[in-house]
């Protein structure tokens, strides 16, 4: 055989998926160092990003979490799933958020005089946890909120970081006021760091309650309410739109922006509207006049006038594919035409055309409905 240069193979192997790879590293110590290296792992990672996947996330009957794994190719391509990646958790986990094919594991502990989190890294795909590498003591009064977390990925020093956020107050009124630390995963000292508090409120807070954050590009992104102060959180009280901010939170700075929502969105919805990232680019989508479905994309992020409506469905014509009770929908997919959405009481997708119209209906049978949904790549990315 000819000499094959290091740099062709590494290109080959980029496009192979994670299985193949981790069996490729018994070929000989180079194989086994360059698939190690972290070039391929960027390289690798940039390739896969382009075939997406979707986890969902689930309570099962144990009390346990369960999380389905399966590519958006086999949504696009089958009617009918059965066999999907089916990985269950251990009871008292909760799924904080997925970075890189990397997914930030929190388990909480109680204590007589605190509660302890347990911060765990899990690489699905290479089958890698790191357990317990963060712990976090909270010591505050048992009548105040809980921790939440978040997690992202900062591309200024490439590293992982976790948030956790509480919001003060008692007796389910909150003060307005949050703490909030920072940790970045890897850095040697393992410690917490309280940066500045939360602006406002995020939307759907409530004690035991993670919010729905969306990494995107070294920021976390997440829907807010002005003038709430009451810990146990009611869509109904939100009256007006001027009520609803965008919240980012810069990995790098460690400072907060907050950006408006689309001017054509003018009604509160009938149910609650939805952050989430698609296409690589921010996207928002509600309900108007509980008739029809609209998605809105921040073409340039940050950039106010840049909001761009993608469009607008009628509902009567994606509720027909899910049971008459069900009715929170959300975007899974944007290809083109084509589109996927789901419903969080359902276990089925629907696969959309828009030029004709017409859906089609994707039977999920491993799940009872979609409660979560989260982006998710496959990766060689390990915790540093």
């Amino acid at each position: 055989m000819g000499f094959i240069p290091e740099e062709l193979i590494a290109e080959v192997l980029a496009y192979l998926n994670v299985k193949t790879i981790l069996r490729l590293k018994c070929v000989s110590k180079s194989w086994n160092t360059l698939i190690s290296n972290p070039t391929l792992v960027k390289k690798h990672l940039n390739k896969s990003s382009q075939n997406p996947h979707i986890t969902l996330k689930y309570r099962n009957n144990n009390g346990g979490l369960s999380l389905v794994f399966f590519p958006v190719s086999r949504l696009l391509e089958n009617p009918s799933i059965s066999n999907c990646t089916l990985h269950q958790l251990e009871s008292g986990f909760q799924v904080v958020g997925s970075c890189n094919g990397l997914i930030c594991l929190v388990s909480n502990h109680y204590y007589a005089t605190h509660h302890q989190y347990r911060c765990s890294f899990w690489n699905p795909s290479t089958r890698t946890t790191y357990q317990d590498l963060v712990v976090l003591n909270d010591y505050v009064n048992p009548r105040s909120s809980k921790f939440n977390f978040m997690f992202g990925y900062d591309d200024s020093t490439r590293t992982y970081k976790v948030v956790a956020y509480h919001i003060e107050g008692e007796d389910n009124i909150a003060s307005g006021e949050s703490e909030v630390k920072v940790l970045s995963v890897g850095d040697g000292d393992n410690c917490w760091r309280n940066i500045q508090s939360f602006p406002v409120i995020p939307l759907g807070w409530r004690h035991n309650q993670y919010t729905h954050a969306n990494h995107l590009n070294g920021t976390i992104n997440w829907l807010a309410i002005n003038n709430y102060f009451y810990s146990f959180y009611k869509y109904s009280s939100i009256t007006q739109v001027e009520q609803f901010v965008i919240v980012s939170l810069d990995l790098s700075t460690e400072t907060y922006k907050q950006y408006l929502l689309p001017q054509g969105f003018d009604e509160v919805p009938f149910v609650q509207p939805y952050l989430s990232v698609l296409m690589g680019c921010l996207c928002f989508s509600h309900d108007s006049r509980n008739t029809e479905f609209v998605l809105w994309q921040m073409k340039e992020y940050g950039v106010q006038e840049s909001w761009t409506r993608l469009f607008k469905i009628s509902k009567q014509n994606l509720l027909m594919h899910f049971p008459a009770y069900a009715f929170e929908l959300f975007c899974l997919y944007i290809n083109g035409d084509t589109l996927i959405f789901a419903n969080r009481f359902s276990s089925k997708a629907v696969k959309y055309n828009l030029r004709d119209q017409r859906g089609e209906t994707i039977n999920i049978n491993t799940i009872h409905r979609f409660p979560q949904a989260m982006n998710y790549v496959e990766s060689l990315v390990s915790v540093p």
